[in-house]
């Protein structure tokens, strides 16, 4: 069962050794302007289509006891053993907070994920490589493409799984390819060049001294 964003394929020429050129940002007064390669638009698609179907299969994991009834919630019965999901989720679930606690928040955390997800899924061109934002946008590219960058780099082997990851957490890893481990590397620093040029150009204009 694929649950994470996908890693395999021949798409090596998506990216070559240097990260310069590959994406080009700009902004107007209302809008910010990206211009990447068609076939990186494409394996960005192919990308964040995976970590939503990831969000979506530990959300139809969820219960609902006589508490959560009530309150009209689902919630899931333990922390995910997943290694890249569970990686992901301490970056908002401190591990030091009470494990019912955690559970508790998770929800939260994953519609979150899934909403920004979808909103930047939407926002890809059908055809070409140049990319328009607004603000809402921007915000979901920088909340989606850092948490997908995440699961992609230790489902791809490139980061090691969390510590505590259990027997059952590994053997739910993907098949890592040794071949391709300098290409995934390459990708997942690829994606933070994405968010950082974004970041930079997304900032506000310093108002003018007179």
């Amino acid at each position: 069962m694929q649950t994470g964003p996908a890693t395999g394929g021949d798409e090596t020429g998506v990216m070559q050794d240097s990260h310069a050129g590959t994406v080009c940002w700009d902004r107007t007064p209302d809008q910010v302007v990206g211009v990447f390669r068609p076939r990186s638009v494409h394996w960005l698609r192919r990308q964040l289509d995976g970590f939503r179907r990831l969000l979506e299969w530990r959300h139809e994991g969820y219960t609902a006891d006589e508490t959560s009834v009530a309150l009209g919630l689902s919630l899931p019965e333990k922390l995910t053993d997943y290694p890249p999901l569970a990686a992901l989720l301490e970056k908002f679930l401190p591990l030091e907070d009470p494990e019912p606690l955690r559970l508790w928040w998770e929800p939260d955390v994953v519609s979150f994920l899934y909403l920004v997800t979808e909103v930047t899924l939407e926002s890809l061109p059908d055809n070409g490589g140049v990319v328009t934002l607004d603000e809402r946008e921007v915000d979901a590219w920088t909340a989606a493409l850092p948490s997908m960058r995440i699961v992609y780099a230790i489902a791809s082997g490139v980061w090691q799984p969390p510590e505590d990851t259990s027997e059952r957490g590994y053997a739910q890893m993907p098949p890592v390819d040794p071949e391709k481990h300098e290409w995934h590397a390459q990708m997942v620093e690829w994606l933070a060049h994405v968010v950082d040029g974004l970041t930079d150009i997304a900032q506000p204009e310093p108002a003018e001294h007179h």
